[in-house]
């Protein structure tokens, strides 16, 4: 096999991973909305979004734009980041969001 081979089998592995967190967040998300009511914005007092990033169920305030994560998230967050393909600009694109840098 070449190296190309391999590295494509890698990255369509590694697609597959995140594909399936992301189905298994979503499926998550899914039962915590029929369950409960919105978490309310410390900021806004208004519901808060929820959100999947890279299998990760994130809290986002749409007035504000804060982010609350629940305990672990921010660690599963940034497992996620090291071991995406920097292609995958969504998890890039969240840190820049929450730091404000460009």
């Amino acid at each position: 096999m070449s190296s190309d081979s391999w590295d494509n089998m890698r990255k369509a592995k590694e697609e597959s991973y995140f594909e399936k967190r992301n189905r298994e967040a979503l499926e998550r998300l899914r039962r915590k909305k029929e369950e409960e009511a919105p978490r309310p914005s410390p900021i806004t007092g208004k519901p808060m979004v929820q959100e999947v990033l890279s299998g990760v169920v994130i809290d986002r305030c749409p007035d504000s734009g804060g982010v609350w994560l629940d305990a672990g998230e921010l660690e599963a967050l940034l497992e996620a980041a090291k071991s995406e393909d920097t292609s995958s600009a969504g998890i890039v694109e969240f840190f820049r969001s929450v730091t404000g840098r460009k």
